[in-house]
């Protein structure tokens, strides 16, 4: 048992090590009009978090485990068949399926007369847009 009476994952009970990093489609700055959109979708900041070492810790066993959960260095991880997926905590962004298509629009065509005919195209409200216009702006500071 770790600190608060939380079960800390030790590596040493577990095989930890072959855990594989988060897929792409995780990647805010990666998304794309073609991405995979889900019903919920968790992008990352990759100028914000270090992934690499997220998923170092979480291989070497430091992450606290709740409810299958793997909590480090602010951030909550999942995992579906050896792969880690973020969940949320600092750098990480939660999208609806028409929020993380939008974002794929904003990658490709920034904040442009371009990308604002393929939103109205596509009929994303004002609320959508303003909102993933905020994050993209955040990723490209």
């Amino acid at each position: 048992m770790g600190r608060l009476g939380v079960w800390v994952h030790n590596a040493d009970c577990c095989d930890l090590s072959n855990l594989k990093t988060i897929n792409t489609r995780h990647y805010a700055d990666k998304v794309t009009q073609k991405s995979v959109a889900k019903e919920k979708n968790t992008v990352v900041n990759r100028k914000a978090v270090d992934i690499s070492a997220d998923v170092q810790a979480i291989r070497d066993g430091k992450a606290t485990i709740i409810n299958n959960q793997f909590h480090v260095n602010g951030r909550i991880y999942g995992h579906h068949d050896g792969t880690l997926y973020p969940i949320s905590g600092t750098g990480f962004y939660t999208l609806n399926r028409a929020e993380y298509k939008v974002l794929g629009v904003y990658n490709q065509f920034g904040n442009s007369q371009k990308s604002k005919q393929i939103l109205s195209n596509m009929g994303i409200d004002k609320t959508t847009q303003n909102k993933v216009l905020e994050i993209f702006q955040e990723l490209n500071k």
